[in-house]
């Protein structure tokens, strides 16, 4: 069962946060295995947070016919996890890390504080300014850095207004929900579904094709974390590592000087070209995607039949991770990606009524334009009505939760 939960924010104090907000860029490549020209940089974090802007309406939501929004989003900066780092690296010790291995930093704080405003000002009609239980369905990975970033997403995009305000502190509580990991088929099929999806990745990285693009492409890579790191090599390991490497220095600790013949490259291509082995064939994409998408999309037809409960429901988010983002944008084929997605990135699922038809307005943030990237699927238009955005994924949902749990050959 969910857990509902909500935490008090007494010992935390974002006088800061209503006087300054911070604005990033960066830069972009290619992964080469998947059809792309890969240039020699890195951005586990490129264009690192939201930041304020005028809403543009040739691309903005019209609220007017607005129905329902589904919001997937990943959390913010963090600290490094003991898998991402290895035990003779110079700041493999959690001392390094004030807040704990894995958790939120305060820059983190700020950019989904920051999200929060961001949606606030792009949804401010449609979800009115008082906080009420039926309009908001929120919901957490079950990590601190996921539900943190969700409490404070959620404390910009429900201030306190009118008789909501309790005291001086510009804060309400706002409940959220989660799942333990071994049960979240929805965002975290990697641990729920744990049986199937190892035993396909195994089977897409085993086929001869790709297994011969990693030698050629990684195996020299390999060959050195798996000495220095004193762990097998694979391409998730390359990805953890990867990702400990970024972090370390975006913080300020200086690399080893053996990285440099590892990072940023090939490692970005290789944490890149992860999401495009998690998303290879319909199968995985089931069990990667399908559960989170199978719901959005329940939900989606309840509130199109009038069926919804409660009935004033406007807003269903979920806080993930880079992987969820990732392989949903994947899985739609609805975007070519080039990088992880950026901290605080998130997709917009929005249902419109328009000239009497039901359809889907799809997006995504990832902060290399000011505004959300309108998507389309490919076979259908921006606006995409509801049965022919469904059919076009169907072939991705799973059929039953036993879909998660059945073994394959």
């Amino acid at each position: 069962m969910a857990r509902l939960i909500v935490f008090s924010f007494e010992n935390m104090i974002y006088r800061t946060v209503l006087l300054f907000f911070v604005v990033y860029s960066g830069v972009s490549s290619f992964s080469p295995f998947f059809g792309g020209h890969h240039a020699h940089h890195h951005g586990f974090m490129h264009h690192r947070g939201p930041h304020f802007h005028r809403p543009n309406p040739e691309i903005d939501s019209n609220e007017d016919t607005l129905q329902l929004v589904h919001v997937l989003f990943r959390h913010g900066h963090r600290n490094p996890d003991a898998v991402s780092l290895y035990p003779k690296g110079p700041y493999y010790n959690e001392s390094f890390y004030p807040e704990g291995y894995g958790q939120l930093t305060n820059e983190g704080k700020m950019t989904e504080y920051t999200l929060g405003t961001e949606l606030r000002k792009r949804y401010d009609k449609f979800l009115g300014d008082t906080w009420n239980i039926n309009y908001l369905e929120a919901r957490s990975s079950d990590y601190n850095r996921t539900k943190m970033s969700l409490q404070l997403m959620l404390a910009a995009l429900y201030p306190p207004k009118g008789s909501q305000i309790w005291s001086q502190l510009p804060w309400q509580p706002i409940p959220f929900n989660y799942v333990p990991t071994s049960q979240d088929k929805e965002l975290f099929p990697f641990d729920a579904c744990i049986n199937k999806y190892e035993a396909l990745m195994k089977e897409i990285t085993q086929r001869p094709d790709i297994s011969k693009y990693f030698n050629n492409r990684y195996g020299e890579t390999f060959d050195i974390l798996t000495e220095r790191a004193e762990r097998k090599m694979d391409i998730v390991q390359a990805f953890f590592l990867y990702v400990g490497f970024y972090i370390q220095e975006e913080l300020g600790y200086s690399l080893e000087d053996w990285t440099k013949s590892v990072y940023p490259e090939p490692l970005h291509s290789a944490a890149v070209d992860m999401y495009y082995i998690m998303t290879n064939n319909t199968e995985i994409k089931s069990i990667i995607s399908g559960y989170l998408l199978k719901k959005i999309l329940s939900d989606t037809k309840a509130k199109i039949d009038n069926q919804i409960q409660p009935s004033q429901r406007k807003m269903f988010i979920y806080s993930g991770h880079e992987l969820n983002v990732a392989t949903m944008l994947l899985s739609l084929n609805a975007y070519k990606l080039s990088d992880v997605p950026p901290y605080g990135s998130y997709i917009l699922f929005e249902l419109h009524l328009i000239n009497g038809v039901h359809g889907i307005k799809l997006f995504y943030q990832n902060y290399k334009n000011e505004e959300p990237i309108q998507l389309k699927l490919p076979g259908c238009d921006s606006f995409c009505p509801f049965q022919e955005f469904y059919k076009l994924v169907d072939e991705i949902l799973p059929k039953s939760d036993e879909d998660c749990y059945e073994n394959i050959a």
